[in-house]
């Protein structure tokens, strides 16, 4: 069973816990996140997130968290080219807890779906790795529960990208709900941003036949 800590850390965005958000608004992240999903956000600037809060949010400084945090989690933060280059985010609700989502990712079969075959390494904390399909990376971040943070770069790239990948769960044991989300940054070129914001829609729905096989 995961731990308060484990949960917490899985459930902050923002800069904002999941359980504060529950408390001030009536839905946690997981929660929010499936109804912005529902109302297919991704994509929408953030005034226009705001927009469809106003009528289920009173308070405008949680309006802006919950936008904040979705764009987050989207990797909608900023489009178009940044400093450090493009970013494209997905993310996607499951119907499993907190817990077996971040069992699946982290397990060898999920790693194999989404991460791909090793050929060289291991993931683990400090470790490096290289794919089948030639892609190479070092796992900088490790929090077990939460979300995994690396560099990723394929052998045509010549610059590493920064990969995260995150679970976070709901605090109410009866919506057995989670969402997974994978947030890519430093990307190349804005023809980079679009073909991996399909890659990991893709392997989001590659986890979800894996789940709905078990």
């Amino acid at each position: 069973m995961a731990t308060n800590e484990t949960l917490s850390a899985a459930n902050e965005l923002a800069k904002l816990s999941s359980h504060t958000l529950k408390e001030k608004t009536g839905r946690d992240w997981s929660e929010w996140i499936e109804w912005l999903d529902n109302l297919k956000s991704d994509g929408r600037t953030h005034k226009d997130i705001v927009a469809l809060l106003g009528d289920h949010v009173e308070n405008a400084w949680y309006r802006q968290k919950i936008a904040l945090g979705y764009r987050e989690v989207t990797g909608q933060r900023q489009l178009g080219e940044l400093l450090s280059g493009y970013e494209a985010g997905v993310s996607r609700t499951f119907p499993i807890p907190v817990q077996k989502a971040w069992e699946l990712i982290a397990s060898e079969e999920g790693l194999s779906t989404w991460l791909g075959l090793l050929v060289d390494g291991r993931v683990g904390m400090g470790e490096s790795f290289k794919t089948q399909d030639g892609i190479s990376g070092t796992i900088t971040v490790l929090d077990p529960g939460s979300h995994f943070r690396m560099t990723w770069k394929p052998e045509y790239w010549r610059y590493n990208s920064t990969l995260q990948v995150r679970v976070i769960g709901s605090r109410s044991k009866s919506a057995g709900k989670s969402v997974i989300s994978f947030h890519h940054e430093k990307l190349p070129r804005a023809a980079d941003r679009d073909a991996m914001k399909r890659h990991w829609q893709e392997k989001l729905s590659d986890l979800a036949e894996i789940i709905k096989g078990k």
